[in-house]
């Protein structure tokens, strides 16, 4: 079982008297805190904006120290501003070692896991399950990686893994390969996935050719921010408990920034990770909405995820960020092209097995918008996000919808006025 946590109360006050006094760029943001104050509430979210201007690989100023030891991980960003995540070796081992003692709870004695995670540009995700798998001590390894899914199958069946770890495209794809031979003889007993949700068709199908195939995420984690979320084997699809001994994390109200504590609330997840002192992360908003599962107070307090917050929409394994989008359809505009352009909302949902991201364009003439110039916009939007081309032509997302609305046809947060940036129609 996991270790008992250790109470965040002890460990908060140390983090921020060290960060404030050691990190230029909190020293400054917190300009306006108290230095005596230990309540986190007393200090504001972070700006992701602010905080990765400042998190920079020449000059950077949120670090506590040199980079005297560790590893450097390629983490998102918009379309040539890539970000990159810093751990010391000693962060970084304590991090995979406490997400993989709360994977052995999903693992047996024998379990012949294929890692399946993109060893590429990805590579984040691929590092981090293996290091997981391995700190669970249950089982055996089998670090295959997602490229070539020919030679995954072919490992499959000359190992005769019964555990899947990966990315749901991936794995969905890889069951297709499978020949009528494949699904007489080999096995399938579990399925870890991460990086995407995996939805109630995907998990039936998978179910039809492997019955019994239990379908469980394998960490909600970033390479940004670190340990989220971890799921026990009883758990619902997207409920995950909190780490207390290592995060305090936070649901905060879209509306008014103001901390929501009652369960079944929706809000953005925001997380102050404890342990982390390289690159300290203090209310990280992450990107994802969620809600309390379990009332105040609960150990290892449970959440559900509700998608992607403003910053993105997550459509398969890719992140469209809302930046970029804004880019295009300003360059678009720029040539004439978006005639009487007020704003724009994505609409993300689900069906036939495959992601669908609908942008949703406030014109003053909705009905002006014409299928060669709604296709210019669609090609424009590919361009700069070259990955959502190659989804569509490997069939993993279906192609981008665009759709024109007046402005009041935008939904906005009913509580603040707020336009919805993002609508994620995937989760209920």
């Amino acid at each position: 079982m996991p270790p008992t946590p250790a109470p965040a109360s002890a460990l908060l006050p140390e983090l921020l008297a060290f960060v404030r006094t050691h990190s230029p760029f909190y020293r400054d943001y917190w300009a306006q805190v108290p230095a005596a104050s230990t309540r986190l509430a007393d200090y504001p979210l972070l700006d992701s904006k602010r905080f990765w201007a400042a998190n920079t690989v020449q000059d950077n100023r949120v670090f506590t120290g040199p980079l005297d030891g560790g590893i450097t991980f390629k983490s998102g960003g918009t379309t040539g501003q890539p970000k990159y995540s810093v751990f010391t070796n000693s962060e970084w081992q304590a991090f995979t070692r406490r997400s993989g003692e709360r994977l052995r709870l999903l693992l047996r004695p024998g379990d012949r896991v294929g890692n399946l995670f993109y060893a590429g540009k990805l590579y984040a995700s691929f590092l981090f399950s293996q290091r997981l798998i391995e700190a669970a001590d249950m089982g055996m390894g089998f670090p295959i990686a997602g490229d070539d899914l020919h030679e995954a199958l072919a490992i499959w069946r000359q190992f005769d893994l019964n555990v899947l770890a990966g990315v749901p495209t991936t794995l969905m794809k890889l069951l297709e390969l499978l020949t009528p031979e494949d699904r007489g003889r080999l096995s399938l007993r579990l399925i870890l996935f991460a990086g995407e949700p995996m939805f109630a068709d995907q998990i039936a199908r998978v179910q039809a050719v492997f019955p019994g195939c239990v379908v469980r995420s394998i960490s909600v984690a970033g390479v940004d921010y670190g340990e989220l979320g971890w799921t026990d084997p009883e758990a619902e699809p997207g409920v995950h408990h909190s780490y207390d001994d290592s995060t305090v994390l936070e649901i905060i109200d879209e509306g008014s920034d103001a901390s929501i504590e009652e369960a079944g609330v929706p809000g953005r997840l925001v997380v102050t990770n404890l342990l982390r002192r390289l690159m300290p992360i203090v209310r990280y908003p992450v990107g994802d909405r969620g809600e309390w599962v379990d009332p105040p107070g609960t150990p290892e307090r449970r959440f559900r995820l509700l998608g992607r917050t403003e910053e993105g929409a997550r459509v398969g394994p890719m992140t469209l960020y809302v930046d970029d989008i804004r880019q295009a359809l300003t360059a678009l505009q720029a040539q004439g092209v978006l005639a009487g352009f007020k704003d724009f909302q994505l609409l993300i949902s689900h069906h036939g097995e495959r992601d669908e991201c609908c942008l949703r364009l406030a014109l003053a003439e909705p009905a002006g918008l014409d299928d060669a110039c709604a296709a210019q916009i669609a090609q424009a939007l590919y361009a700069a996000r070259p990955m959502f081309r190659d989804l569509l032509d490997a069939g993993v997302v279906h192609p981008l919808r665009v759709h024109a609305v007046t402005l009041d046809g935008l939904q906005t947060n009913a509580r603040s006025g707020k336009l919805l940036r993002v609508l994620d129609q995937r989760h209920g």
